[in-house]
């Protein structure tokens, strides 16, 4: 079914998921494994205020990303999940209806010596789990499963952020490496950090994604400090 054709709370569920980064998603497509996988019986209502526990390890296994970024990522993935909310309207017993809001999870707890975190699924997002995972599993196998780097998954999200753009406007370098998770003892040289991190990343965007990127430098005199990317989607995607 398309989601046009749906009822207006399983569509604002399902269009509020296209609005999901990647590590989003892929916490809350793993989260419905999970949740699945504590069912005792077909009713989902036996999920209702259950505490969903998700390890860097569970992670890594699903996405093959590298270990080392994991946990962070789980971590920043959980924060904006708990801020981010969706809105709907359900009818009333009368004429009328109501404008209902709801959030993704109803809270979020981390546990550091074992790189674990978890939460709490809100009653919508249980309801409508079945729907979500068959959407989510085709972003992820479809766009962004062979971004592996933590890096460019940033990247893609910054740019795709900007797609409605062709072009983006001149991000800073300090910037871009605060948007991208580059620590300021990383790559501190601009060759390293254009070869490992930035080339390197547009390379997998433009190969695994639905988008093309190009970059233009520009410099401060001698020195690169800042940068301006070209977008487009690719025409043979959907």
């Amino acid at each position: 079914m398309a989601v046009k054709d749906l009822p207006e709370k399983d569509k604002a569920i399902i269009t509020a998921s296209y609005g999901l980064n990647v590590a989003e998603s892929r916490v809350i497509l793993l989260a419905i494994t999970v949740a699945k996988e504590y069912q005792t019986t077909a009713d989902l209502d036996t999920l209702l205020g259950k505490r969903i526990e998700i390890s860097a390890t569970r992670y890594v296994d699903m996405f093959g990303m590298p270990e080392q970024p994991a946990y962070g990522l789980l971590q920043d993935a959980c924060r904006s999940l708990f801020k981010r909310q969706f809105s709907y309207t359900e009818p009333a017993e009368n004429t009328n209806l109501w404008h209902r809001t709801s959030h993704w999870v109803i809270d979020i707890a981390y546990m550091n010596e074992v790189e674990t975190v978890a939460f709490s699924l809100t009653p919508t997002v249980i309801a409508f789990m079945n729907e979500l995972e068959e959407r989510l599993k085709i972003y992820n196998v479809q766009k962004v499963a062979s971004l592996t780097n933590a890096h460019t998954i940033r990247l893609y999200e910054l740019l795709t952020a900007l797609n409605r753009k062709s072009k983006s406007p001149r991000i800073d370098i300090k910037e871009l490496r605060k948007e991208l998770g580059v620590l300021d003892h990383e790559y501190k040289r601009m060759f390293d950090f254009k070869r490992q991190v930035l080339d390197f990343s547009i390379e997998q965007i433009n190969e695994h994604t639905d988008i093309k990127v190009s970059y233009e430098q520009h410099r401060n005199v001698r020195t690169i400090n800042a940068f301006t990317f070209t977008i487009e989607m690719k025409k043979h995607t959907s």
